[in-house]
């Protein structure tokens, strides 16, 4: 047979075919190939995308529905606008979508992977199936984008894992510089539950290569960091997604979130502050900047903030609670006394925390309601017996109030928690059972205290004070060595101490006069009180007795 006279197009065995036709045959695979990701790469429907990622969807729907109007029976369209419609949860909008796809192109791939998509996420698993199975069928599985798209379907329903994964391996033999198939890909090994760590790492770092001006593998990565604790390397890279877009909201939040564990208050309050800027979808967020103003201490703009938010009806509990604190620190005393009124009524009894009792207790002391600030600690101490400033605040009211056996009891708590009782404590318990008639042990405490700050003259005097009330009558002179002992020390300073001396001298000079009968000595104690005092009843009622003893009568 001579093959050259042979009509090609008439060939039965098909090994020839004329070069005209080969060429048409050539340039239709590669559309194929091509037009399987044309839609993904799009400038118009990437850039939709970008706003959907950086919190933005109102201009990213609207792009896709503007591009849809624009072209009114281009199915893959529709099927973006839908997929957009589900990152954004308006899943009936989505699946309206898609079935307008279909109508438009009844072999649309992309859509049918869309309507899978819908009906996993209503757990619908058997349906969802059949759709899925019906893009990878139109497409015959050689189309990117249809190969992404039941991935990502996939990906709601972990149980569907391997098979996500399985495509998208697929996909990146297809086309390995797709930066959507390797984030995908990330997606679905970080699904694995950290079975796939550095292979999620891996497959993002592939994303941010494959596309230099993608900022989302880069927050992708510091989201795996930052959840391993690697904070250093999160921090690292949500400035390099922000350096690539520096309107990537997420990346601020995150940065936020790593610099409020850090106590890093105004950089908290920077990022969160950027990042409410450009994210339409701040839900919380903006409470946590109200609160991160708090931890920076700039109250006012904390309360500005929780201003607005407890107006609403729904308020969470926890925003009332720390715009109670934040009014607290900016002494809005009576603003901050209804704010916590109000979280203690809408909070669960057990929501509430020995901190917010603690906190109205002070609050409660600006408003010199010194009976209910102790009735708040009583209970912040319940919950927590181990606080040392609330049960030395709540013992210093009591002795304010007079409350002495229940000042005692509160210091007793307070010495109970310590290793080795503070010289304050000494002080404040000695001072409870002194005015509690308790004379041993308040000079127990205050003989204690000397010894703790021998150059300090309060723990002498009150040592003597109360060993003069054990000894009413001066017969044993217990107070005597205490009064000395002060008296060596408050000299150094005669005019500032000078009431106190008089005091140390008064005892002295009785004790002198009544039970060793020594006149002299006594008169010569006498007579120091009248140097600081030359009015003093006392010293001068013993000089004119002394003086009439002296004239004989």
């Amino acid at each position: 047979m001579n093959l050259h006279h042979v009509s090609p197009e008439k060939n039965p065995s098909g090994l020839f075919i004329s070069t005209k036709r080969l060429l048409v045959m050539v340039m239709a695979a590669l559309f194929l190939a091509v037009s399987a990701n044309t839609f993904a790469q799009s400038p118009d429907v990437r850039k939709a995308f970008r706003f959907i990622d950086i919190e933005q969807p109102s201009k990213g729907l609207s792009a896709l529905e503007q591009l849809v109007s624009a072209n009114p029976d281009n199915a893959d369209y529709l099927y973006y606008l839908g997929l957009a419609q589900l990152r954004t949860g308006a899943k009936d909008k989505a699946l309206a979508s898609f079935e307008k796809g279909l109508s438009k192109d009844e072999k649309s791939g992309l859509n049918y992977a869309g309507k899978g998509h819908v009906r996993l996420l209503e757990k619908n698993s058997t349906d969802a199936k059949a759709q899925l199975d019906k893009a990878l069928s139109v497409s015959k599985s050689k189309d990117v984008g249809v190969l992404k798209a039941v991935a990502e379907a996939y990906l709601t329903d972990t149980k569907y894992l391997l098979d996500a994964i399985n495509l998208l391996n697929k996909a990146k033999t297809i086309n390995g510089t797709d930066p959507e198939v390797h984030m995908l890909l990330g997606d679905a090994f970080l699904l694995q539950n950290n079975q796939n760590a550095g292979e999620t790492v891996n497959s993002y770092e592939r994303a941010a290569k494959a596309d230099p001006k993608f900022a989302k593998p880069h927050y992708k990565i510091g989201k795996i960091y930052q959840r391993a604790r690697t904070l250093d390397i999160a921090i690292s890279s949500y400035e390099k997604a922000i350096a690539i877009d520096p309107e990537y909201a997420p990346a601020y939040k995150e940065l936020g979130e790593i610099y409020y564990t850090q106590k890093a208050a105004d950089k908290a309050v920077s990022a969160y502050e950027k990042y409410l800027a450009i994210s339409e979808t701040p839900g919380q967020a903006k409470f946590q900047l109200a609160f991160f103003y708090f931890m920076a201490k700039n109250y006012e703009k904390a309360n500005a903030i929780f201003k607005e938010v407890t107006t609403n009806p729904n308020v969470s509990p926890v925003a009332l609670k720390y715009n109670a604190y934040s009014l607290t620190e900016q002494d809005k005393t009576d603003e901050a006394r209804g704010m916590f009124e109000r979280y203690f009524q809408k909070a669960k009894q057990e929501d509430i925390t020995a901190s917010d009792y603690a906190y109205y207790g002070k609050l409660l002391l600006k408003l010199k309601q010194d009976s209910l600030a102790n009735e708040s600690f009583a209970k912040s101490i319940a919950l927590d017996s181990a606080q040392a400033e609330i049960l030395q605040l709540h013992g210093d009211t009591y002795l304010k109030r007079k409350k002495f056996p229940e000042a005692i009891e509160a210091f007793k708590q307070l010495m109970a928690i310590r290793q080795q009782p503070l010289s304050q404590d000494l002080w404040s318990i000695g001072r409870a059972y002194y005015y509690n008639e308790q004379f041993p042990e308040a000079d127990s405490a205050f003989s204690q205290l000397a010894q703790k700050q021998p150059n300090m003259t309060v723990g002498y005097l009150y040592a003597a004070r109360a060993k003069a009330n054990i000894d009413s009558t001066m017969k044993e002179g217990l107070a005597k060595p205490m009064y000395e002992s002060f008296l060596e020390k408050a000299l150094s300073n005669p005019e500032k101490n000078k009431k106190d001396i008089i005091e140390a001298y008064s005892y002295l000079g009785a004790y002198t006069l009544h039970i060793k009968n020594d006149v002299l000595g006594a008169k010569a104690y006498y007579e120091k009180i009248l140097g600081l005092d030359p009015e003093n009843s006392e010293a001068k009622n013993f000089m004119r007795e002394l003086n009439k003893a002296s004239k004989g009568g």
